[in-house]
Parts: C-alpha cells; sequence; structure tokens
C-alpha cells in the first residue's frame, strides 16, 4: 500500500513538472527584463547579440505595447548611431541582431501601439541639474522612438485620425526642441521632421515627393536623417502644417 502511495505521489510530480509554463511569466509589467551583463565577461559579439536577444518564445504571448517598451529598453538600441548613418545602424546593427524590432514590424497593431507611445514623450522632460551625459542620454531616448516610428513599414497601417494625432503630436515635439536647439541641435530636429516627411511622403503628398525627387537635402533628411539644414527642415514643418490642415479639412 504504502509503495503504491509513493508511486502515486511521483506520478503527480512528474504531471506537473511537464506542465507548460507560460514564458511570459517573467515579464514585469508586461516588458521583458534584460539580463545584466557580467562585468570583465568575455563572450564574442556573437555571444553579446544572444545573451541579450529577445528569446523566442516571449514573441508569442508579449502584447505589442510591451514589446514597444522592450525595444525601447534594448541595451543595444545606441547602435542606431553607430553606423554611418541612423538608418543604416538601425538595419544592420539593431534590427539585424534583435528579434524584438523584427517582431514588432510584424505586429498589425504596431502604429497604433507607437502613436500611444510617441505621445508619451515630453523632449524637455528631463531635469536640467542632470549632468551632461544624463542629459544626452535623455535625448536620444526621445530621437530612437521616432527612428523606430518611422519606419516606412511601421507608418503603414496609420489610420486617417491616426495619422493627424501623429502630425500634432510631432509638431508639438518639433517646436519644444526648437525652444531648446542648445540642447538638441539641428541634429535632434531632423528626427522630428524625417518622421513627418516620410509619413507625407508615403501618402504620396506631391510637395514632398516633388522636393524628394529635386532637393538633395530632402532626400538626404528622408532617407538617412541627414545631414541637413535648419531651413530644410523648416521647409518640412511648413509642409506639415499644411498637409495637416488638407487633412483636417477633407
Amino acid at each position: 500500500m504504502v509503495n503504491r502511495i509513493i508511486i502515486f505521489c511521483l506520478l503527480i510530480g512528474a504531471l506537473n513538472s511537464c506542465e507548460k509554463k507560460d514564458p511570459c511569466d517573467v515579464l514585469i509589467d508586461g516588458v521583458y527584463q534584460f539580463p545584466e551583463l557580467p562585468e570583465n565577461h568575455a563572450m564574442t559579439i556573437q555571444e553579446v547579440k544572444e545573451f541579450w536577444d529577445l528569446p523566442k518564445d516571449i514573441c508569442g504571448c508579449i502584447t505589442t505595447e510591451g514589446l514597444i517598451e522592450t525595444c525601447l529598453n534594448y541595451p543595444e538600441l545606441r547602435l542606431i548611431f553607430a553606423g554611418s548613418n541612423p538608418q543604416t545602424g538601425y538595419d544592420l546593427l539593431v534590427k539585424d541582431r534583435f528579434r524584438g524590432i523584427r517582431e514588432l514590424e510584424s505586429r498589425s497593431d504596431r502604429g497604433t501601439g507607437l502613436l500611444m507611445k510617441y505621445k508619451t514623450i515630453n523632449p524637455v522632460g528631463y531635469d536640467p541639474n542632470w549632468d551632461l551625459v544624463k542629459i544626452g542620454k535623455f535625448l536620444f531616448e526621445v530621437m530612437n522612438i521616432e527612428v523606430i516610428f518611422s519606419q516606412y513599414i511601421n507608418l503603414e497601417p496609420l489610420t486617417k485620425d491616426e495619422t493627424i494625432e501623429l502630425f500634432e503630436t510631432a509638431l508639438i515635439i518639433y517646436d519644444l526642441k526648437l525652444g531648446d536647439i542648445e540642447n538638441y541641435s539641428l541634429f535632434g530636429l531632423e528626427f522630428s521632421m524625417a518622421l513627418l516627411g516620410r509619413l507625407m511622403y508615403a501618402n504620396n503628398y506631391n510637395k514632398i515627393v516633388d522636393l524628394y525627387n529635386q532637393n538633395n537635402l530632402v532626400f538626404e533628411l528622408l532617407n538617412f536623417y541627414g545631414p541637413s539644414t535648419l531651413e530644410t527642415v523648416e521647409l518640412i514643418n511648413d509642409l506639415s502644417k499644411e498637409y495637416l490642415n488638407q487633412l483636417n479639412n477633407n
């Protein structure tokens, strides 16, 4: 009798251990927590890439909102600015090595999720008493989401109402950056206008299409986020306001 009880308990234990666990149980507030890279590690570049990659099984259960936050927390997101230009950095140094970015681009609600996140951005929400390194990190975090959002594939799903919201939001963010140009510089302004310029181009707004084909600075801005001039980004800003008025009146 005792032997039967022991066998029964072992069977129950075996069944419990075979229960499939939800891989997203490891998420905190729906966001993946990246492991901390050990100090003085001897990992190769490939091993570090795998160490910080988003586990494949997480992709099946993480929400788009949680995925966006995860992408923005990716420790190697800074590599966007390590390429010959931010677009190359995004494509070859971030998207190519991080599953999370590729997963985000496959989500049908990616545009809605990115818009919700973008609307929470305050580009001057840093503490002016922070040291320059911390302020710089904050500024690049604002530009990071603009790079991700401005990918044509992520702009594609936006509805007309969402497009209007994006223009309204980005124009406010641009004005706030312009008022803080001492910190953002022309470089920081370019990302907001590349975002709106790409959206107008994707929507075949004839004025931006003509500029794209005829003005090399506009071409560079929309493809590579610059280099540009203040006159060029202001030109895109004016066209964005004009296009927004058309959207509101149609």
